[in-house]
């Protein structure tokens, strides 16, 4: 069972580490189970594989991406699109195995997949006749 360890309000902006005019957001995600593994795809726009930390520690994953700051070609009349950070965590609980962990990141797509350990996967049983 996977449950988020996010605050109620899951989609709104929090205010980024001190120094800087970002905001820190919660990536939207998909959480599927693949019966020896789970995958958790994330959205992080922005973000570059060498700025993004994926920790799991004591059955919880948590995905924490840095988004540079993004220059404007001249003074701004409106802003709206907001430019930050992302963090997420999930609780995965136990029966994963965290050194076969890995993260890949396309497109601004964070891919991470965590695999169970051999003993707590599902398994299909033969029935002989």
């Amino acid at each position: 069972m996977v449950t988020t360890t996010s605050p109620a309000r899951d989609t709104a902006p929090q205010p980024a580490a001190a120094g800087r005019e970002a905001q820190t957001y919660q990536p939207t995600v998909d959480i599927c189970d693949r019966g020896a593994e789970v995958t958790i795809t994330a959205d992080v726009p922005g973000a570059r594989p060498d700025g993004i930390d994926v920790t799991f520690d004591d059955g919880v994953l948590t995905v924490h991406a840095t988004v540079p700051a993004r220059p404007l070609p001249g003074r701004a009349v409106i802003r709206e699109y907001g430019v930050g950070d992302y963090r997420r965590a999930f609780r995965l609980g136990t029966g994963f195995d965290a050194s076969q962990i890995t993260a890949e990141c396309r497109a601004g797509v964070l891919t991470v997949r965590v695999p169970r350990l051999a003993a707590v996967r599902p398994r299909t049983i033969e029935v002989r006749g």
